[in-house]
This record gives C-alpha cells, sequence and structure tokens, in this order.
C-alpha cells in the first residue's frame, strides 16, 4: 500500500498539470496587488496593503479555482488511469480495488495540501515584495500583531483543507462512475457550479459543500466550539459517504475491459 501511494505521489510531482495551477494562483496573485496599486474604479479585495495580510484577503478566491482544479486533476487520476489501462495493469499485481482507490484519495489529498501551502507561500512572498511585511494583519475587522496573525492564517487556510477534501471526494465518486475524462471535468464541473447556485436557499446553504468551501474559514474564525463541530461533522459526511459509494461502484462495477 505504501509503495502504490508512493508511486501515485510520483505521478503526480511529475504532471505539468500541477505546476501550471500554482502558476495560475501566483499570476492571480500578482493581479490582484497589481489592480490593487493601479487604483482607479477597480473594487480591491485588499483592504490593508501589507505582507501579512494579503493571504487573508485572498483566502476565499482559492475556493474558485478549486472548484476547476480538483476536476481536472481527479479525472486525470482515475478516469484517466482506467481509460489508459493502467487501471487493468496495476491490479495484475497483489493490489485490491480498495488500496487502488485509497491511493488515489492520498495522492488528492496531497495534490491539495501542495497547492494551499504554494498559494500561501507566494501569497506573503507576493504582498511582501509589493507592500513590505507591514505592522499588522488585518482580518475581518480586527487588527493581529505579526505572531497572532501568522497563526490565524496558518490556521484559517489549513481548515479548507477538509472543504476541498470533501469537494474532491465528489468527484472521485463521478470519475469512477464516468467513462472519459471529459465527462468526469463536464460533470464535476456543472454539479459545483450548480450547488454553488443553490446557496440562495438558506435552508441548502449550510449543507452546501461549495458554501463551505468559500466560508468555512469564516466559521472556524468566529463560531462557537458547537458551530465548528457541527459544520465540521457536515463536511465529513460528506467525504465518508462519497467514499463509501465509491468503494461500491469499484468493488462492483467491472472496469477491466
Amino acid at each position: 500500500m505504501i509503495r502504490l501511494i508512493q508511486n501515485e505521489l510520483y505521478k503526480t510531482f511529475r504532471l505539468k498539470k500541477m505546476y501550471i495551477f500554482i502558476a495560475i494562483l501566483i499570476i492571480h496573485a500578482c493581479m490582484t496587488v497589481y489592480f490593487y496599486q493601479s487604483g482607479g474604479e477597480w473594487k480591491s479585495v485588499i483592504v490593508t496593503p501589507n505582507g501579512q495580510s494579503l493571504p487573508l484577503a485572498l483566502i476565499n478566491s482559492l475556493a474558485q479555482f478549486m472548484t476547476i482544479f480538483i476536476p481536472v486533476y481527479v479525472a486525470d487520476l482515475i478516469t484517466g488511469d482506467i481509460k489508459a489501462g493502467t487501471f487493468k495493469l496495476t491490479l495484475l499485481r497483489p493490489v485490491g480495488r480498495i488500496e487502488w482507490l485509497n491511493a488515489k484519495i492520498a495522492s488528492l489529498f496531497v495534490f491539495i495540501l501542495v497547492l494551499v501551502v504554494l498559494s500561501l507561500a507566494a501569497e506573503y512572498a507576493i504582498g511582501t515584495l509589493a507592500f513590505g511585511w507591514g505592522e499588522y494583519t488585518f482580518y475581518a475587522g480586527e487588527e493581529y500583531t505579526g505572531e497572532e496573525g501568522v497563526w490565524l492564517t496558518i490556521r484559517l487556510t489549513f481548515s479548507m483543507l477538509l472543504p476541498y477534501m470533501a469537494c474532491g471526494m465528489i468527484v472521485v465518486l463521478l470519475a469512477v462512475m464516468a467513462t472519459n475524462i471529459s465527462t468526469t471535468i463536464g460533470l464535476s464541473i456543472g454539479i459545483l457550479t450548480a450547488a454553488q447556485s443553490l446557496n440562495a436557499f438558506e435552508m441548502i446553504k449550510p449543507y452546501s459543500v461549495v458554501n463551505h468551501m468559500y466560508y468555512f474559514h469564516e466559521i472556524v474564525h468566529k463560531a462557537t466550539w458547537e458551530a465548528v463541530f457541527q459544520n465540521t461533522a457536515i463536511i465529513a459526511a460528506y467525504i465518508v459517504l462519497f467514499y463509501a459509494a465509491s468503494v461500491l461502484i469499484i468493488k462492483k462495477k467491472d472496469l477491466i475491459q
């Protein structure tokens, strides 16, 4: 199992998509800073121009990229593997279908983690180069000292791994069901976009995984432990249910043709 995960991670870091996605995030941060400095009528998300505050100013925007990056990555990771026959070759070794799926999910987690870490580092660097480090971190109308601000930024940024993985598990289910990469990407982006539109309904919004992809960090920042626990349980339920469904399909579906 460990060797299988190592092999998946090796393939992940060799993918050009990974570095293209990172480049897109860096370009987005640079453009945000550029438009802020240009002034004019452009409405920027930047409230306090300093290196400490930029990552938190851009934390919401990462979700809109993840709703595209995750489907593209998972489609290649799973559907592409099945379609290319690599899945069949893997099962010729002493590797079970569930082990194969688990290795893919571990690779997905590392993919998301790398994007989050590198985007955070890039935003700190770009903000500091453009504005200087600054005297404090500004977020949600409050000021934090340097150490407090860095800890807050790390805590809120990494809390988003949970809803990103929930999104990933939805796409994993679609990937094991689909017959080609285009179908996986199209269905995934379509469903996630539709889910985002459903956030307009207040009764549905608290249970929407896309809503949590954008705003879970706000719950972690200000909400009570009870609210954090309730929302974490909702996201965890997505992960468990879609993982279970993916396992059932992998076990029963004839994928070796």
